[in-house]
């Protein structure tokens, strides 16, 4: 990309050529037009007082004469000349203005304005490309958060959203190219401070470029990408994708494993919800035939779930032209009740309104109630700012895509371990999902969940460390247990313990715990916060454990006598 330097020489070499031509003709009259002394003999300028003469001359200043009374011959080139350097000057000062406005020279301003501040920054920070509606929810929410990000976009008029829109913490961003190299140098892809990266981009090509410019300058930062295509989300995973969210399969899933395992689907909506979300209802849609208006990416993902389940499917499509459509597929306009019951909208037991157009989905919904109104509906919301609309609805089911998305990248970035975990409750059957739904409604506090880590890192868990290091033993009950008082238990439940390449599910109380371990806790927001004062406060944790108050301060820590602890016979599982 060319300098400013470059681009402001460029816009000012005509009117600077102008302007010195303007001050060296004017100089080279001054010093050849002879004038006299003021003993009245004859005195030639040097060039030094006529570069003197003409510069505050053509700025207009006039000090005088100089060093003698001018002859006339003089005055009137002083007269040509005033003239001259003024216009030269008005050239060059509407030159100088006219090169700022220029769209080029402002872009480069930016960029290297941009540049500075993703330099300077010494603390981590997420890199998102993309802000469109999933980009500006993932944004807002890392916000609230205290974390920081960068974000590119090619549309200016999302820049200028972004531009006007108040965050806790304000982020960096630059209308650009995420899919070009340099841009993404400059946005900090290679910086040491860079946790992850994030690729939202509408066109699946230049999320994979993103995946491969990091696979390239960061091989080690993660990355988190959105696919629409199962060919595309292999393809960018080829390249050392970290998680890769495809929001039609991931929607199509849910709705499937709700069918067999309501408990499971339950527990996938949770975990990935957005922070402060009211846990959702458990939805139980019926096994029979479901309709799915439009066969676009999200009907077939929907189409191939739906028949991995068994189901009988119909499909309904308004484009003639399509190919590949299932065989029996009504063609015709889902909005239409002629079409609704060709495809045989009375017998149905569920309609999902899939089109890329949101005021069809409603009145495709609307018109299917009329003629079935215990079916189960579920809608496909294409643009954010309708969410109003769909809420008065009153519908089953609602895919929102940058919802979706967002929520479950938000979840990966503030619990690393939820991707694990979620694999492996994947394979739950129903009894066992419906047993863990259980004790996790068992520690909600208003409806609402919370989900953190605690990782027995030194700078993550200091006074679990230094009581490792003491030769104590550290409990998975330990951390469950009240700081104020040790026989009360938080709401709080552990329900992933990492260790190495060993993973535990809902590890039991008495599991010992070791450097290294990450442990994925749910529970209430007070829970968080006490957990958090128990890894980071040596006097609440060391209360726990022994059940005396350990003594501040290092030397009344060494004077006083190592006492065994007296663990609490309290079990909080």
């Amino acid at each position: 990309m060319p300098s400013l330097i470059y681009i402001l020489f460029r816009r000012l070499r005509s009117p600077l050529i102008f302007l010195i031509l303007v001050y060296a003709f004017s100089m080279l009259g001054f010093v050849l037009i002879p004038g006299v002394d003021d003993q009245g003999h004859p005195y030639q300028m040097s060039f030094f007082h006529a570069f003197y003469f003409v510069s505050f001359m053509g700025t207009t200043i006039g000090f005088g004469e100089i060093p003698y009374a001018f002859t006339d011959a003089q005055r009137y080139w002083t007269l040509l000349s005033l003239y001259a350097t003024v216009i030269a000057w008005l050239y060059s000062i509407g030159s100088i203005l006219s090169s700022f406005q220029d769209p080029a020279f402002r872009q480069q301003l930016k960029h290297n304005s941009f540049t500075r501040k993703v330099a300077s920054i010494r603390e981590p920070f997420y890199l998102i490309c993309g802000y469109g509606d999933t980009g500006s929810q993932l944004a807002r929410a890392l916000a609230k958060e205290g974390i920081l990000s960068i974000i590119i976009d090619n549309n200016q008029d999302r820049i200028n959203e972004l531009e006007v829109t108040d965050f806790p913490v304000q982020p960096l961003w630059l209308c650009a190219d995420a899919s070009h190299s340099e841009v993404l140098e400059s946005a900090g892809i290679s910086h040491p401070w860079c946790t992850g990266i994030i690729s939202l981009a509408s066109d699946d090509m230049v999320n994979l470029t993103v995946a491969i410019v990091a696979q390239l300058l960061n091989p080690k930062v993660r990355l988190i990408s959105r696919a629409e295509t199962p060919e595309s989300e292999a393809n960018i995973l080829s390249f050392g994708a970290n998680e890769v969210i495809n929001p039609f399969e991931t929607f199509a899933s849910h709705l499937a494993l709700a069918l067999h395992s309501p408990g499971l689907s339950s527990l996938f909506e949770w975990m990935t919800a957005a922070p402060g979300d009211r846990l959702s209802e458990p939805v139980f849609p019926n096994h029979g035939m479901w309709i799915i208006c439009g066969f676009g990416k999200f009907g077939e993902a929907l189409y191939r779930h739906l028949n991995d389940e068994g189901e009988d499917v119909r499909i309904i499509e308004s484009d003639r032209n399509k190919r590949d459509v299932p065989s029996g597929t009504v063609i015709g306009r889902a909005t239409e009740a002629v079409t609704l019951k060709k495809a045989g909208i009375e017998s149905a037991v569920g309609i999902i309104a899939g089109t890329e157009n949101d005021a069809n989905n409603l009145s495709i919904l609307m018109t299917a109630k009329e003629i079935n109104p215990n079916m189960f509906r579920v809608a496909r919301q294409n643009e954010d700012y309708n969410h109003h609309i769909f809420g008065a609805a009153d519908l089953d089911l609602l895919m929102q895509r940058g919802r979706v998305v967002a929520n479950k990248i938000f979840a990966l970035i503030r619990t690393p371990l939820l991707g694990d975990f979620l694999r492996i409750i994947s394979r739950f059957n129903n009894d066992r999902a419906n047993e863990l739904v259980s004790r996790i409604i068992g520690v909600t506090d208003n409806d609402t969940l919370e989900l953190w880590e605690v990782i027995i890192y030194p700078d993550k868990a200091p006074a679990i460390c230094s009581m490792l290091d003491q030769d104590y033993q550290i409990l998975v009950n330990d951390l469950l247990k009240n700081p104020v008082n040790r026989d009360e238990c938080m709401l709080a439940v552990p329900l992933f313990l990492k260790r190495g390449e060993g993973n535990v599910i809902l590890p039991e109380s008495n599991r010992i715990l070791r450097y290294g371990d990450r442990v994925l806790m749910c529970g209430t927001l007070e829970a968080r916060r006490n957990m958090s004062t128990i890894s980071h406060n040596t006097n609440s944790l060391a209360y726990i454990v022994t059940g005396d108050d350990m003594p501040d301060g290092y030397i009344w820590r060494w004077l006083r006598p190592k006492r065994k602890a007296k663990p609490s016979s309290k079990n909080c599982q």
